[in-house]
């Protein structure tokens, strides 16, 4: 994600946000975002909420791995990404493994991405959002994104897991010597507790 490093701009715009009638399963585009899906809700079934970090092992999804990423909030509005799947650098997006995020408050174009995360953390709630990526040779992506809470060693939401999975090419412009993961969003969803059938322990 675009999460405001350095002098890095995008065109993030505000996008329409939906929610899923109540007692609604989510439907996703991608098998990945599915798969994430139905593993963070397993382990928030045993742990009757939401799940912890410790609890959550990406392995134990292997196919869904590659597109898999683990953002911790540091503190408000500050961010590092903890773990980025293999598939977003075969797809041209620089690696961020590692990296710390703070916003760039010159740019307005950065607050979407950092208000979804702070959604997912303090609703608490699972999300699903299209958006488009640019890769290095200006390839832009439409791209479904999924992100679900964790929990740290106190209880306290603080992670954010979920996919990126690109659904389609759009197009090509002008090579860039930047490369994002989210330029702009153009779909929210948002993906209540409860209709994970988690806390009612339903499949």
């Amino acid at each position: 994600m675009n999460l405001g490093r350095g002098n890095e701009s995008g065109n993030m715009q505000d996008a329409s946000n939906t929610q899923s009638p109540a007692g609604q399963k989510p439907a996703f585009s991608s098998k990945q975002a599915e798969e994430i899906a139905r593993y963070w809700n397993a382990l928030a079934d045993k742990a009757n909420g939401i799940p912890d970090r410790a609890d959550f092992d990406p392995i134990a999804i292997p196919s869904t791995l590659p597109t898999v990423f683990l953002i911790e909030r540091l503190e408000d509005n500050t961010y590092k990404m903890r773990l980025q799947g293999t598939n977003f650098t075969e797809r041209g997006i620089a690696d961020l493994s590692g990296s710390v995020f703070t916003p760039d408050l010159t740019k307005t174009s950065h607050s979407p991405v950092y208000r979804l995360l702070k959604r997912v953390l303090e609703t608490p709630c699972g999300l699903q959002f299209i958006g488009i990526e640019r890769c290095e040779n200006g390839r832009q992506a439409l791209v479904e994104f999924s992100a679900f809470p964790l929990t740290d060693d106190l209880g306290v939401p603080r992670f954010v897991i979920g996919t990126g999975v690109q659904l389609a090419t759009l197009g090509y412009e002008d090579e860039s010597e930047t490369c994002e993961p989210l330029v702009e969003v153009r779909e929210v969803r948002e993906i209540e507790i409860n209709q994970l059938g988690a806390l009612a322990g339903t499949e």
